[in-house]
């Protein structure tokens, strides 16, 4: 995922602007006992809706805690190990999840793409798309992040957009060195996937820890 969001203050929003206009009306018809509780209401009501950038947000941080839980089987042996939410160095941008494992390093970008009726596909452009919305940045951006894993660390590495929600026909889709796949396959196509020479239990908890110190976590920046 690219760069979090900073916090910034924003304009009050049109529905909590309404509320509290709701809110004086049902002061002035109830009283003031009984308008204070219905104001109360309607301003707490209104308040609940958020910017579309913060909704964004968490849905966002959802689908990653959804692939984290999918990829924690992997390392219940010492052939996967999974780092979740680095920072890139010298960069805003963080990465979803990389897996160290006998097939090299994989790193895995979390789409939470939450219409279920909206399918994702390759138009007759060439282009991947999700509904009626291209999603060419976001191709080149999983590129560019698993670019940056290979230059901190030294290894080719497979980019992989794993999608909540929405469906990929036949579950897979290989376009431009990525490969977009339906969530909930991730864990078995990560197994699948064949062992890379030279990459035994010692080369995977060593570039781990490397990778631990060289990608610090999101969090700590």
């Amino acid at each position: 995922m690219a760069a979090r969001q900073r916090r910034r203050t924003l304009p009050l929003p049109v529905n909590l602007v309404f509320a509290a206009a709701l809110a004086f009306l049902m002061t002035q018809l109830l009283g003031t006992a009984a308008g204070a509780a219905a104001a109360a209401a309607a301003l707490i009501v209104g308040s609940r809706r958020t910017s579309p950038g913060r909704n964004s947000w968490a849905i966002g941080a959802a689908g990653e805690r959804r692939t984290a839980r999918l990829l924690g089987p992997l390392t219940w042996t010492r052939r996967y190990a999974v780092l979740h939410d680095r920072g890139v160095p010298r960069s805003r941008a963080n990465l979803d999840h990389l897996i160290v494992g006998r097939s090299g390093l994989i790193y895995v970008d979390t789409k939470n793409w939450t219409s279920v009726t909206s399918k994702v596909r390759v138009k007759s452009d060439g282009q991947l798309w999700y509904g009626d919305y291209p999603q060419g940045a976001a191709l080149a951006t999983v590129r560019w992040e698993a670019d940056q894993v290979k230059r901190v660390l030294g290894w080719p590495v497979h980019a992989v957009i794993a999608v909540h929600g929405a469906r990929v026909p036949g579950g897979r889709i290989h376009l431009d060195g990525v490969t977009v796949i339906q969530a909930r396959d991730l864990r078995r196509y990560i197994r699948s996937l064949p062992g890379a020479a030279g990459w035994d239990r010692a080369l995977i908890r060593e570039t781990t820890r490397i990778a631990d110190v060289r990608l610090a976590p999101a969090s700590a920046r």
